[in-house]
């Protein structure tokens, strides 16, 4: 059990496509947050990035493999 990964998964979105590739996106935070949970998704992502990773990795859909994670210019490359 990881306290900070779970609490991530609730402020992490991760956009994905659909077609087969390699990708790479931008990790952001959820469109319905409000300004507090913005500000705690960038202080967790500031000094917890294994946590940070980890969360980004489970929330990838059925299909899709975690390649890396960026965490200095939060980029996600995975592959479909």
């Amino acid at each position: 059990m990881n306290l900070i990964r779970d609490e991530l998964l609730e402020l992490i979105h991760v956009p994905t496509v659909e077609q087969s590739g390699t990708y790479r996106t931008p990790v952001v935070p959820r469109e319905e947050l409000d300004y507090d949970q913005v500000d705690r998704y960038w202080r967790l992502f500031g000094k917890y990035p294994n946590d940070f990773a980890a969360a980004v990795n489970k929330l990838l859909p059925k299909g899709k493999t975690f390649v890396a994670y960026d965490h200095l210019n939060n980029i996600l490359t995975y592959e479909s």
